[in-house]
């Protein structure tokens, strides 16, 4: 099954930043798998065309609660349509993980590697893990090329499906390298952050070739898409399981 599954982790983006995130993969005749952190219209609008699971921050000083009852209890009361989840900042301890589990939670896709080519498996917990192929900011981190290189094209070819992680405001801003987006981060306010308009993203836009290039090229070269609710099918199939519907 050689395809990329592109998921989206929203980290607390605008509407305007979302909507047109959104906009984008429609547009390439993809459906992402989202993974949301908060109450949104453009996500709720989603819910019926696109794969929604949950996005729980279990950090310090995390909107969503102060332990991980809480932040479990805050999480769960959000729009999603499949039991699925990945911690923001890949936070997470075998006490959250088995406490996403008693909730319903069955996938998470948690491990971030370094474009490394690894196949589903359950965790101690009980959970599948669905490793991340690539990340948009750690790909940005490493200082990677902003091209398809030889050596990552070969690995996009390789018949193990690979999971991508996009986050919206490296999409919309084209971020071009790590430092960039950092500096717009410390230079906002949580409340700017969360409710920045079309026309403050413009103002923000990088003008030469960024992230959002790049995931163009990535999705020119796939020959095939699929959504991480089609590919747990696909691994429950090959261990007699059954999918598990939230309530």
């Amino acid at each position: 099954m050689n395809s990329l599954i592109f998921t989206i982790d929203i980290d607390w983006a605008s509407e305007a930043a979302i909507e047109e995130t959104l906009l984008f993969f429609y547009n390439h005749n993809i459906k992402p798998t989202i993974f949301n952190t908060h109450h949104s219209r453009a996500i709720e609008k989603a819910i019926t065309s696109v794969d929604i699971g949950l996005h729980p921050f279990f950090g310090h000083n995390s909107s969503h609660g102060r332990s991980i009852n809480e932040v479990v209890k805050f999480i769960k009361d959000l729009p999603h349509n499949i039991n699925a989840f990945r911690c923001h900042r890949f936070g997470a301890c075998n006490e959250s993980k088995q406490a996403m589990l008693k909730s319903g939670m069955e996938i998470i896709s948690n491990v971030c590697t370094n474009l490394e080519l690894l196949s589903p498996f359950r965790d101690r917990s009980g959970l599948i893990e669905y490793p991340i192929f690539l990340e948009d900011g750690a790909y940005l981190w490493h200082k990677y090329p902003l091209e398809i290189t030889h050596e990552l094209e070969k690995k996009l070819t390789h018949p193990t499906p690979k999971v991508i992680v996009v986050h919206p405001m490296h999409l919309v801003l084209n971020t071009p390298n790590f430092d960039y987006m950092v500096n717009i981060k410390n230079s906002s306010t949580r409340e700017s952050w969360n409710t920045m308009n079309t026309r403050s993203l413009d103002g923000l836009r990088f003008k030469g070739r960024g992230v959002r290039d790049f995931i163009e090229d990535l999705i020119a070269l796939s020959p095939q898409f699929s959504s991480l609710r089609e590919l747990h099918r696909t691994v429950l199939d090959k261990h007699n399981s059954h999918f598990l519907e939230p309530e």
